[in-house]
Order: C-alpha cells, then sequence, then structure tokens
C-alpha cells in the first residue's frame, strides 16, 4: 500500500487529555502537559539495545540485552483480554541504592485489522509488587507505593528486586483476531528526595514497558496458563524529568503508519 497519512484513523475509546500532536521523537515536557511521541519512534526503539542492562535478569532470557515480541498469534485465539505494564530495575553494575519512581499515563493502543488504532487503556494509578528479577514461580513482597506531590504514583524501588507494576484499572476487553499491532506508552521520571546529589541520580535505574493477553478481564494468574507475554520494551533510564517509554509490537510492514503521532 502506498504511503499514506489519511490511512489510519485514531480512535479514543477512553477520555484522554487534549492537546495539539505533533511528530518527531518525545521530547522532555514540564509537570502538566504529557508527552507525544510518533508510532515510527517507537518501532525504533524495539530495535535497539537497552541502556543499560537491567540487574539479576538471567542472560538466558531473550529481553536480557535488548526488546522482544512474542511470537503467539497461533496460541492468542483464546485470550479476551490485555494490559499493559511496566518494570523497574536497577542498572547493573551501579551502586545498590533505592530511589523514588512517579508513574503516570501508561496507556495501551491497539492497531486493528481494519486500521483504526483505538486507545484502550487510559491510567494514572497503579498497583504492584517487587518481584524476584528473574520472576521464579511470581514470588513476590509488598511494595512501597505512594503519591508524589503533583498526586502521581511513585514507588521506592528494591535495588535488589524488580518493581512490576499494572494499571489498577479492570484489563482491557478485546479480539485477539481483528489485533494486527500492540502499543504500550508511560512516562516516568525520579522523585529526588532532599539531599539527593546529581551522583545519586545519574543512570541509576531503568525502565521498560510492555503487554500481556489474559484469557478473560477477569483472570487470576496461573503459572501463565492464564496469560501470555506479548512483548517487552527498551530498558532505558529514569532521569529527573518525565520521558516516554515505549513497546511495540508493529514492524516496519506497518510502514505506512509510521508518521501517527501519539499521545504518550
Amino acid at each position: 500500500m502506498k504511503h499514506s497519512r489519511t490511512f489510519l484513523r485514531v480512535l479514543v475509546d477512553l477520555a484522554a487529555p487534549c492537546l495539539a500532536m505533533t511528530t518527531g521523537p518525545a521530547a522532555l515536557a514540564n509537570d502538566v502537559a504529557p508527552l507525544t511521541i510518533t508510532v515510527g519512534e517507537a518501532v525504533r526503539h524495539m530495535k535497539m539495545s537497552h541502556e543499560a542492562i537491567p540487574y539479576g535478569v538471567p542472560a538466558s532470557f531473550g529481553w536480557h540485552t535488548k526488546p522482544v515480541v512474542q511470537d503467539i498469534d497461533a496460541t492468542a485465539r483464546n485470550f479476551r483480554a490485555m494490559t499493559g505494564w511496566g518494570q523497574i530495575f536497577r542498572a547493573d553494575g551501579t551502586k545498590p541504592i533505592s530511589l523514588r519512581v512517579s508513574l503516570r499515563n501508561l496507556r495501551t493502543y491497539v492497531l486493528t485489522t481494519s486500521g483504526d488504532l483505538k486507545l484502550v487503556q487510559s491510567e494514572n494509578s497503579f498497583d504492584g509488587a517487587q518481584f524476584q528479577t528473574d520472576y521464579a514461580d511470581n514470588r513476590h513482597t509488598k511494595a512501597n507505593i505512594g503519591r508524589d506531590a503533583g498526586g502521581n504514583t511513585v514507588a521506592t524501588t528494591d535495588p535488589f528486586a524488580a518493581f512490576h507494576f499494572w494499571p489498577n484499572s479492570r484489563r482491557a476487553e478485546i479480539d485477539p483476531q481483528t489485533v494486527r499491532g500492540v502499543i504500550v506508552t508511560l512516562e516516568a521520571k525520579l522523585d529526588p528526595e532532599a539531599g539527593s546529589t546529581k551522583a545519586d541520580l545519574s543512570k541509576r535505574v531503568v525502565l521498560s514497558v510492555g503487554a500481556d493477553y489474559w484469557l478473560a478481564a477477569d483472570s487470576e494468574w496461573d503459572k501463565y496458563r492464564t496469560n501470555l507475554g506479548l512483548g517487552v520494551g527498551r530498558f532505558e533510564y529514569v532521569g529527573t524529568q518525565w520521558k516516554c517509554f515505549t513497546m511495540t509490537t508493529i514492524t516496519r510492514a506497518d510502514a505506512q503508519i509510521l508518521s501517527t503521532a501519539i499521545l504518550c
């Protein structure tokens, strides 16, 4: 199909802030305005290595050094719900300290087989826990989750664990047969405590986002029988300004939509 900016219709199923869309890579913004990113930028990030290796992730894991997209098309037909999620690790080789990370605006978009890009999740409130860095047997402990001065979810990291988080809201219901691709976006930044220095904060923690299919919106975890991983995005450093983190299963085969701008 020839390149056409009119090919894609963006359908917003959930309320989202209204702002002028701009194309190009996501840029750092102030504490009020959400960021934007193009689909093409999200695709490009999936082809890059992580900015740093997440501490404690086994080298045998496919996402140890780079993003991955899972090949699940043949097994996904019975899975009728999905959710975006995120995970925060200490950067491997850094001093083990705890930091506060603010989170906002997790959005999950579905590119349908009819060519529509639908926003199926938009969330600012998150739940989560501190998991073993290899996620063995889903073992986890309670996480320290609160709010920052702006009312955003803020989590205190454990340098020897993975903070895995997901939206508080109900999972999005979908028809897997109509899903051609998925994009997950999230904004995050450090929330420095008084007395923190630049050395304390620089290149300490990395974050990535991803998505899962679930059998149903209310399914309980059952040793990966009730959920399927769609993909893991690029791990990037979390800094002191809001930054957009992404994961997508869309490929260059969908080049006609790469210039489409979306809210992060």
